[in-house]
């Protein structure tokens, strides 16, 4: 079975090259999997990302099979026919590396990628991922490496797109104006939805109240870590990572 260069493992050969090797073999399991404490984490994303839709609401989800790629792609390549679209969770296939965009919008060549992520941020702060001088904080290196190489790639696929980046957080400035928000946002275990989230029945984009999500462009940032400017650390770079992928 051939095996792509994904968002999940491009992040773990970011952590170290030899894991991009041992990826999906049974006897070298990640034990990231079994961690209840990082499960919990990831349905708290996958909350932040159904409100973030809901934002964007109008959006087409592609649900087919995860581990079809192939349609996937097919299925993307179909919704991007049209002139104006909201995709969530589009799929982009370059060469050996595959990706899964959060929320896509496309108007005309002009496209936006949005990364949802749980992470809270003080959107007043301007010194919130860049540090003083200038340098990107340690905390959030692999999203940025994450986007990158999600802009990479789709930019590879369609090179005649003007894409701009963005992180989608959680705003520590504002308050939320409804009560009981995560409430409109159910967990549960034995959903088939790939999230496995229960939004409340006839939710819409008025019932959330103003927003508590930041959106912050990061095309400057990305468009350093993809020359080589901003490196993951001292000794291995975006490019070099991507190459042993794609």
């Amino acid at each position: 079975m051939k095996r792509y260069l994904s968002k999940s493992r491009f992040k773990l050969g970011l952590e170290c090259p030899t894991k991009l090797y041992y990826t999906n073999k049974k006897e070298y399991a990640n034990q990231k999997k079994g961690d209840d404490f990082l499960e919990a984490l990831a349905q708290g994303g996958f909350q932040v990302e159904e409100l973030a839709r809901l934002e964007y609401d109008g959006g087409i989800l592609i649900e087919e099979n995860a581990w079809d790629y192939d349609l996937l792609v097919e299925k993307t390549n179909e919704l991007l026919k049209q002139e104006n679209v909201i995709i969530y969770e589009p799929a982009f296939l370059f060469n050996n590396c595959f990706i899964r965009v959060d929320i896509l919008v496309k108007q005309g060549n002009l496209v936006e990628l949005i990364e949802v992520k749980a992470k809270s941020i003080n959107s007043n702060d301007e010194f919130s991922i860049l540090g003083k001088k200038g340098g990107l904080r340690s905390e959030w290196k692999a999203y940025l490496f994450d986007i990158a190489f999600q802009e990479y790639v789709m930019q590879k696929a369609f090179p005649n797109w003007t894409i701009k980046a963005f992180l989608l957080l959680i705003d520590k400035s504002k308050t939320a104006t409804v009560e009981g928000l995560n409430q409109k946002f159910k967990i549960t275990s034995n959903s088939n939805k790939r999230t496995g989230i229960i939004v409340e029945k006839g939710i819409t984009k008025d019932d959330i109240g103003e927003s508590i999500l930041a959106k912050i462009p990061v095309d400057s940032i990305i468009s350093n870590i993809k020359t080589g400017i901003s490196k993951y650390d001292e000794s291995y770079s975006f490019n070099c990572q991507v190459s042993q992928g794609c």
